[in-house]
């Protein structure tokens, strides 16, 4: 085993990036620590899928870190459709339990392994990888400064304590704190705007999926698209 190195990163935000990060950086002998303003570890976004790029990425991660996408990931669940991202339907054209029989307009591919997980589930199985003492929770970062007299980076949390660090890492989300002190409060990328898109996402049992969408819209992935009418 590699000595641990002489210098420390700060990591802001212990979501699914951020602890991918502090486990591949403490397995290479990295001093890392996670600053997390909530209280504990948790997801609040729904599914995200996965392609072969960010899987391979886990290996070089970690293999403990790919371990545990497998654990709690979904694949369609036929076979012959492994290689299939989405089959995408017209949405105008599905209507009554004859919509089961409908062939999807076309196929979204892709080469190589994907899947998907839930949020939660999986920043789960990523907290069980991170060793005791290396999360900080209650830590919403206020601002970043220089120490002058060893160069290192000085954080300073709304709860009034201060850390250091040699670098800081900013995993802290479409609101990040990073982002606004990196290119400044003026900048149109330090404040996220709504943009009026939304969506809605539930669960029903899967024998119920099954009843009304029929085996294979139940088991594999699907997208039903209203496509513009062209006049």
């Amino acid at each position: 085993m590699s000595q641990s190195k002489s210098f420390s990163i700060a990591v802001i935000g212990g979501g699914i990036a951020g602890l991918t990060l502090a486990v591949a950086l403490h397995q290479r002998q990295i001093p890392v620590t996670v600053f997390e303003q909530a209280s504990h570890f948790g997801e609040i976004g729904a599914g995200v899928s996965f392609g072969p790029n960010a899987i391979q990425a886990m290996t070089i991660c970690s293999p403990g870190i790919k371990d545990a996408f497998l654990k709690v990931s979904t694949k369609n669940g036929w076979p012959s459709k492994r290689d299939v991202w989405f089959d995408v339907f017209n949405g105008d054209k599905i209507v009554g339990k004859e919509a089961a029989q409908k062939a999807p307009e076309f196929q979204l591919r892709v080469k190589g392994e994907h899947a998907g997980v839930y949020r939660a589930h999986f920043l789960d199985e990523l907290a069980r990888l991170v060793p005791n003492g290396i999360a900080k929770f209650g830590k919403r970062l206020d601002s970043i400064i220089q120490n002058d007299d060893n160069g290192k980076l000085v954080m300073k949390f709304f709860d009034g304590t201060t850390a250091e660090a040699d670098a800081i890492i900013g995993c802290d989300g479409i609101k990040s704190r990073v982002r606004q002190i990196i290119v400044g409060h003026d900048h149109p990328s330090a404040h996220p705007v709504y943009t009026h898109k939304y969506a809605y996402r539930g669960l029903i049992p899967m024998e119920k999926a099954i009843e009304v969408l029929g085996e294979e819209k139940a088991q594999n992935s699907c997208m039903h698209v209203r496509f513009p009418t062209l006049i």
